[in-house]
């Protein structure tokens, strides 16, 4: 291997006086590998249309680990392979395990194709993470059971459920073991589960050892450290190691830098594992497609409590690379003398990469293929269907103003970055959200069906839900500021454009961009869907408001730069199971009545329709997203109907449609309409097209007609909004929670009642 010496520990190192042996171990270290058994991609494998796609895979993944191993051993090095936890992750690629595997174990009981995997490539060591116990203590149990390898935890309470209890007394679950090198030294492995575990996964009750739910994060951190220095000592002092690994899976970096290491002492290296961070040195190969390295040390480290400095590695995630530390042990004491070098060893399958390799064939047949033919069929299923084609990658600029530019999720609101959004918003159970335009990458291209796989062709990274359950408008502003700081007037595609949800944006590409936090002048006016102003004429007017947000884990740790840590925006402190393509295929086919998508009869129409996700115009005033520099509006005409059954139809302006008397068909057209009610008279009516954030339903004048204060219309029950064959029912009840039924007065077709937001689509 190539040798990359560290200065500090070279350092530690030459400082032992005289000639000393020292025998050399390699550590291989992998965690976070959470069911990404195809490809770094996720769902598709060595697709042209993805780069990533020929990255990653755990067969890949086990011939890296492999080629590794045995030119680690021709040097005469002791090799240990360790798994840093979240070895697995509930999801389509897990429930394949569920669907195919049920009574495949030797045993006769659940195998699972992460555990087939684990078992080949033979880990010496895993540790606990919190994904391990999604699906609670007997599968966290069973798989550790059956995964080929001892599962650690210093702070795991192996007797809150009879399977963990049967696996300690097997020696299959511990809170440490020994393993022993070819020269006969004894090196101690100690693991460490985040003690967020049950408020973020689901653990048997008191699963916890030093744990107290009224406790902090840091609290609960901090009373973990004496379980495990006393499992340490133990090690050293009772079992005979004289170097320790401490594998900790805690779901960020820092928990180890900035408390656990420096509150022990006796551990000569960690392994971290929860966070995905990626640490690279410069000459580290990196994945075409992947994230950008967290770290650009590789180690890093932290002082214990002796002043000593403690390296500190983590593997990333997905089954992208493997982490190489290569250390000495001195031959008289068996410490751990020095590490001689480390690497990040990128997975890769591309053709032209001199790195690549072929994947370990029986698990390329036994896991790969049978996931991949799972994941095929899930492709094909067809989730439902769109009356229009969603609008994608188009944007495309023009030259100088006057001119007109190609919208696309990159430089304009478009009805697929409304979709994607709606779904994070849905996923997150937020009050508002963002998807950066750049995470969206293809269309769909035709009416129609809408299946699976056009989810995972839209959405193809591996990119999470983010929730953070508090943020305030000075935040949002701040957050909005960066996503048009680069747009232009003419259509500049930027990868940071945010689509957004619950929230209509004005902005002005022509005023003074954002450079420095809180500085810009482009975010003009931010309302909430459920009318409250934030932010008006360029200035924050409601900061005590505080709201629940969502976006992918790619922007909430900074991607495309955005500012969340200089905001403090505090996100939830748990690498969330729903990617963003998850989230948008369960928003299609999740229930109406629960504010997704489904319809359930063929009245119904389509799911994604054209009112919520038509192709928006970016010149026009309407919309979640109105660039005020180029937004113009439209004159329309008023058009009146008869006491008959009239059909009208207006014009590409803001028009004003009045049906009047007897049932009536409504279609606005474009622009901003308003549909204006006067008298109960006028029930009976269906209008086609109504668009939220444009239209409105104007019921001033029937409110007032029958004596109800505005004000309290909604919450008294004298407008109700109900779901009905074909889309939902506005219905008036002038006594509210009185004896009299609330009578129909129209009927929005397309839409759902929760997709009707009184605040922000009637006027009152």
């Amino acid at each position: 291997m190539k040798i990359k010496f560290k200065p500090l520990v070279a350092a530690l190192a030459f400082a032992f006086s005289g000639a000393v042996l020292a025998e050399e171990i390699t550590v291989l270290h992998v965690g976070d590998q959470e069911s990404w058994l195809l490809s770094a991609q996720g769902n598709l494998r060595d697709n042209s249309g993805q780069a990533i796609s020929f990255y990653g895979g755990i067969d890949r993944l086990a011939s890296v680990i492999a080629n590794a191993e045995a030119s680690a051993k021709a040097a005469g090095r002791t090799v240990l392979k360790l798994n840093a936890g979240d070895a697995f992750l509930p999801g389509p690629r897990l429930n394949a395990s569920f669907s195919n595997l049920a009574t495949a174990h030797a045993d006769g009981g659940q195998d699972f194709y992460d555990s087939i995997a684990m078992r080949r490539i033979g880990f010496d060591a895993a540790v606990f993470g919190n994904h391990e116990f999604d699906l609670g203590s007997t599968v966290a149990a069973r798989f550790a059971e059956i995964s080929g390898t001892t599962y650690l935890s210093a702070n795991l309470n192996f007797n809150a459920t009879p399977e963990f209890a049967a696996l300690a007394a097997a020696g299959k679950v511990a809170p440490s073991k020994i393993v022993s090198t070819a020269g006969g030294k004894k090196i101690g492995i100690v693991g460490a589960t985040t003690p967020l575990l049950p408020s973020i996964s689901s653990p048997a009750p008191d699963s916890m050892l030093a744990y107290d739910a009224n406790d902090s994060e840091l609290a609960n951190l901090q009373a973990l450290l004496p379980l495990l220095q006393a499992e340490i000592n133990d090690l050293r002092d009772t079992q005979g190691a004289t170097a320790v690994i401490l594998m900790s899976h805690l779901q960020n970096v820092d928990n180890e830098r900035n408390v656990m290491v420096p509150g022990l002492s006796g551990v000569d290296l960690v392994i971290s594992g929860g966070g995905h961070e990626l640490m690279t040195d410069p000459d580290d190969l990196l994945i075409n497609g992947g994230v950008s390295p967290t770290f650009t040390t590789h180690p890093i480290y932290a002082n214990d409590t002796t002043a000593k400095p403690v390296a500190i590695v983590t593997g990333h995630f997905g089954n992208r690379y493997v982490g190489e530390v290569t250390a000495t042990l001195d031959d008289n004491s068996g410490a751990l003398s020095g590490i001689k070098g480390t690497r990040m060893l990128r997975v890769s399958g591309a053709a032209a990469d001199a790195d690549k390799v072929a994947g370990d064939a029986l698990i390329n047949a036994s896991v790969v293929t049978p996931v991949g033919n799972f994941i095929a069929a899930l492709n094909a299923q067809i989730i439902g269907t769109t009356a229009v084609k969603l609008n994608g990658p188009t944007h495309a600029a023009c030259s100088a103003l006057p001119c007109t530019y190609s919208a696309g999720v990159r430089n304009a609101e478009t009805g697929l970055g409304d979709l994607v959004a709606d779904a994070m918003r849905f996923a997150g159970k937020a009050d508002v959200a963002i998807q950066n335009g750049g995470g969206i990458r293809a269309n769909i291209a035709a009416t129609g069906n809408v299946s699976v796989g056009d989810t995972f062709n839209v959405l193809p990274y591996t990119n999470l839900v983010k929730r953070a359950p508090a943020m305030n408008a000075a935040q949002l502003k701040d957050l909005l500021e960066h996503s048009v700081a680069a747009s232009t007037p003419t259509g500049s595609p930027q990868g940071r454009f945010a689509q957004v949800s619950g929230m209509q944006v004005m902005y002005d590409t022509t005023r003074p961009a954002r450079t420095a936090l809180g500085n810009g002048e482009r975010i003009r006016r931010i309302v909430l869907d459920d009318g409250t102003v934030l932010v008006n004429d360029g200035a924050v007017v409601n900061g005590e408001r505080s709201f629940s947000f969502a976006t992918i884990d790619f922007t909430a740790a900074g991607g495309d730069g955005y500012p969340f840590a200089a905001n403090g925006v505090i996100f939830e402190n748990a690498v969330n199971t729903i990617t963003y393509q998850e989230a948008l295929a369960n928003y299609i086919k999740a229930a109406k009545s629960e504010g997704g998508l489904q319809r359930v009869n063929a009245a119904d129409g389509d799911e994604i329709t054209a009112n919520l996700y038509g192709l928006e115009n970016a010149y026009d005033k309407y919309g979640r997203l109105v660039d005020l520099a180029i937004a113009v509006a439209t004159p329309g005409v008023t058009r009146q109907g008869t006491a008959g059954r009239d059909l009208i139809v207006g014009t590409t302006g803001d028009d004003i449609i009045i049906g009047g008397a007897g049932a009536d068909t409504l279609t606005g057209g474009a622009g901003g309409d308003r549909f204006l009610y006067t008298s109960l008279r006028d029930a009976g009516d269906t209008i086609t097209d109504f668009t939220p954030y444009a239209d409105k339903i104007d019921l001033s004048a029937l409110l007032s007609s029958i004596g109800v204060s505005p004000a309290q219309a909604v919450a008294n029950g004298n407008i109700q909004i109900v779901d009905v064959i074909g889309g939902a029912s506005l219905q008036i009840d002038p006594d509210g929670s009185g004896p009299a039924a609330a009578r129909p007065l129209l009927t929005i077709k397309g839409l759902t009642a929760r997709q009707i937001v009184p605040a922000r689509d009637l006027s009152l």
